[in-house]
């Protein structure tokens, strides 16, 4: 099972809203510094740092992590030190998810790396529990139906490209009076959601289930995709048959023939082409030596490499 860590932050400053990724906004700045902490973990895989773009966003921000490891306990409590990292305000809701019941296309089953493309995005709808006394095992059964997940796949359209739909729960019980994050996390993943021409059609989705919807709905963008960090430093291997060769020296490749050796294997050809033989007296030929000369020259030059025109090689 894989273990995941969102974070949502409120804004410092509703006017900010209109900064689109502005360096000098403390809360992108913050995001970013925190995206750094992310990677240090030696459990982290990938990650996303999500922008919202509605117009009044209540969480700028969402931090969107995979932790792997197979010690249920020690992942838990390595996402939980990850989390006093960032330095939680009271602003931001941190939390460790476990991802519970998934909806994949069966044209990406195959893609497991998060999207990291500027057009893909995520529906993101939050959902907290009033009490204890919810069973999760009774909410659970019926997810298709209380999430908006059935709606979300069924109207979803087909350009869209949605990949998955997945169902976070939090696995922390929290008594009365203390802090409760998002009990349940619907992330919807799209690979084309925010496409100029999709844009305003996602946005008037979202609106459409904030009506019909108990959650927090919002439309997230991908801001910056990153991988954890190296644990050994890669060190170059040459192959065996570069191995084979001498070191190369400075400027000269030995896998090139010298001018001389071509020379001398072109020279009998050519001198066959003219008509004579190498061990040919030329001077008993005068005529002809000019007449030779003046042709074998003009051939040579046509075929000089200086003379071609330069060449474009695309990988």
């Amino acid at each position: 099972m894989r273990r995941f860590s969102l974070e949502f932050q409120h804004s410092v400053d509703h006017f900010m809203r209109y900064l689109r990724f502005s360096s000098e906004d403390s809360t992108y700045e913050k995001a970013v510094s925190e995206c750094h902490s992310i990677k240090e973990s030696s459990l982290f895989t990938e990650g996303l740092l999500l922008k919202c773009i509605d117009l009044k966003p209540l969480f700028p921000y969402l931090h969107f992590a995979h932790f792997s490891s197979p010690d249920y306990t020690g992942r838990t409590g390595e996402v939980t030190q990850v989390i006093r990292d960032c330095g939680a305000s009271p602003n931001s809701q941190y939390g460790c998810y476990d991802e519970v019941y998934t909806i994949q296309k069966a044209a990406t089953s195959t893609e497991n790396r998060l999207p990291a493309h500027r057009h893909a995005g995520y529906i993101v709808i939050g959902f907290k529990l009033l009490d204890d006394a919810s069973k999760p095992q009774a909410l659970e059964k019926t997810w298709l139906q209380w999430s908006g997940a059935r709606e979300i796949y069924k109207y979803s359209p087909r350009n869209w490209n949605l990949r998955r739909i997945s169902l976070l729960r939090h696995p922390n019980v929290y008594r009365n009076g203390q802090p409760r994050p998002f009990a349940y996390v619907l992330l919807c993943e799209y690979s084309s959601i925010l496409h100029p021409s999709n844009t305003v059609q996602a946005l008037d989705m979202c609106e459409r289930m904030r009506v019909r919807n108990c959650g927090h709905v919002a439309l997230y963008q991908v801001h910056t995709a990153y991988n954890s960090l190296p644990q050994v430093p890669l060190i170059g291997q040459s192959s065996p048959r570069v191995v084979k060769r001498n070191p190369m020296l400075r400027g000269f490749s030995q896998d090139v023939e010298s001018t001389e050796s071509r020379r001398q294997k072109l020279r009998p050809m050519r001198d066959r082409s003219f008509g004579y033989m190498e061990e040919e007296n030329f001077e008993s030929f005068p005529g002809s030596l000019q007449k030779y000369d003046h042709y074998g020259s003009a051939t040579i030059n046509s075929l000089s490499p200086h003379s071609r025109s330069p060449q474009t090689y695309v990988d």
